[in-house]
């Protein structure tokens, strides 16, 4: 029973090794594509290129049609609106694009 446990985390690590090194090209693959697009994109805090790269489908090609960054955010389905139960007014996210 202990050598096939070691065996099985054996290969478990293995696994885990071969993955981390596919998410490491991934990640240096989708960083060369993004690094070009708004060179200020990247400088952001909190915004890296696994973030980056969906704001960017997002936005398209067609970035003229945001020209702010309310109309973005409405955009990608994240504008505050406000309402209402009667008693209490509260905001939430705007799920329609």
């Amino acid at each position: 029973m202990a050598q096939a446990t070691r065996i099985a985390l054996s290969m478990l690590a293995h696994r885990i090794e071969q993955l981390t090194g596919q998410i490491d090209q991934l990640t240096q693959r989708l960083t060369r594509l993004v690094e070009p697009q708004p060179p200020q994109l990247l400088t952001r805090v909190g915004i890296g290129p696994d973030s980056a790269a969906p704001l960017l489908i997002t936005l398209g090609d067609n970035p003229e049609r945001v020209q702010t960054e309310a109309s973005f955010a409405a955009l990608c389905g994240v504008s505050p609106i406000e309402y209402s139960s009667g008693w209490q007014s509260s905001r939430r996210l705007n799920p329609w694009r």
